[in-house]
């Protein structure tokens, strides 16, 4: 996989009021942020309150995970390997069961380092997305593709394991461009040169649109703070 995802210094702003914890930070993503949008993030696949997806209004293809096709995950934009990565409690056995066994990464990292969880349940980095593709995009860098191969139907999202490296349609580029960036420059998540080359062109591309913009208002109310890349009247954060 192409570049390096270390963590850099944490902000001197500090972390945004995210939820106590992941649940509560699903709980508002669902309920609070697209309670009344309820339509996945690569496919435009519409779900119930049950996250059970409607298939049939997107065209999507199983790629052989019925079970987590037919449901709704959370996905973490940058993925959660990317926030931890530098941290000893991703690393290092650090935590322990109360049986006695010892364990490092996410779960380890979300109990004892605050700045890995404040990064884990930030909102801004969260989205509706059938499970099968969250499977599937893995920990890989969001990129570009060769080639139009459409493993998932309609929904226009490719994936190369190879290279480690997933492909989103072009309509939301530009929204997963500002996370990737807000996310470096609020928690620290190093992005490679060549990746945020990429990442800024999309940023440029592809303006923030309405539902975006709302959708950063809408977290601002739950946690206090807005995406300083997505500018109502501007592209922030690179002019």
């Amino acid at each position: 996989m192409a570049g390096t995802h270390e963590l850099a210094a944490a902000p001197r702003s500090g972390p945004p009021a995210v939820a106590d914890s992941y649940a509560g930070a699903k709980q508002w993503l669902f309920e609070q942020v697209h309670g009344d949008r309820r339509e996945t993030l690569y496919c435009r696949c519409p779900f119930d309150r049950a996250k059970r997806v409607d298939h049939a209004a997107c065209g999507y293809l199983t790629t052989g995970n019925p079970e987590r096709a037919a449901r709704v995950e959370v996905e973490h934009v940058v993925p959660a390997s990317w926030i931890g990565q530098g941290r000893p409690c991703w690393h290092e056995r650090l935590c322990v069961t109360v049986s006695g066994r010892s364990f490092k990464g996410r779960k380890c990292c979300a109990r004892i380092d605050p700045a890995y969880r404040a990064a884990y349940n930030d909102l801004h980095n969260l989205w509706p997305t059938v499970g099968e593709v969250n499977e599937q995009r893995a920990h890989y860098e969001l990129g570009l593709v060769p080639g139009e191969a459409r493993a998932f139907g309609r929904c226009d999202f490719e994936v190369d394991h190879g290279r480690g490296v997933a492909e989103p349609r072009p309509e939301i580029r530009g929204d997963v461009a500002r996370i990737h960036l807000y996310m470096a420059a609020v928690h620290g998540v190093r992005l490679s040169e060549a990746h945020r080359r990429l990442l800024e062109s999309w940023h440029r591309d592809d303006p923030p649109d309405a539902w975006e913009r709302e959708r950063d208002e809408r977290i601002e109310r739950l946690q206090g703070n807005r995406n300083p890349f997505v500018g109502r009247d501007r592209l922030a954060g690179l002019d």
